[in-house]
């Protein structure tokens, strides 16, 4: 017998269940189970932070929290961004490494989307190495120290059966 408490949690529970034709393989994700604090879109946890950093700094809070660095996969993704607090946010994306040459990564999965504003990056006096979020949704190239808002993404708890 479970405790009675148990049964109460599962019962609260509100399922997104979601099935893939023909193979009949189906996966569920818990609404709302992102930790405290942590707001839910699509299959991931987002949670701004309370105070604007610089760039490497952000994505070592994020890192710390058991999370990485923002990397929006889509214009809708970046909306919701945007309506949390924040319309100008850091992203995971850089040419650290080699100028010109942008890493955006979600975690550490490289991704295609782009949604550079016209002209840029454009690496203005030659400093500008890490991408924003501009107010438009479009991206720009800043420097790195700048202190900008930030938000760290995790994947939302899944369950599988």
């Amino acid at each position: 017998m479970l405790p009675k408490r148990l049964v109460i949690g599962l019962i609260s529970l509100c399922l997104m269940i979601r099935c893939t034709g023909g193979n009949e393989r189906c996966g569920a994700s818990i609404r709302g189970a992102c930790p405290p604090a942590w707001s839910q879109w699509g299959g991931k946890c987002y949670k701004q932070l309370s105070e604007n950093l610089p760039w490497a700094e952000a994505k070592q809070e994020c890192i710390k929290m058991g999370s990485v660095l923002v990397m929006p996969q889509s214009q809708e993704e970046t909306e919701f961004l945007q309506n949390r607090v924040s319309p100008r946010f850091w992203i995971d994306c850089n040419d650290l490494q080699r100028e010109g040459t942008w890493v955006c990564q979600d975690g550490t999965t490289d991704v295609e989307y782009r949604n550079w504003r016209e002209g840029e990056p454009s690496n203005g006096w030659g400093k500008e190495d890490c991408a924003v979020v501009r107010r438009a949704g479009d991206w720009n190239d800043v420097k790195c120290d700048s202190q900008i808002p930030t938000f760290c993404q995790r994947p939302a708890p899944q369950l599988h059966f």
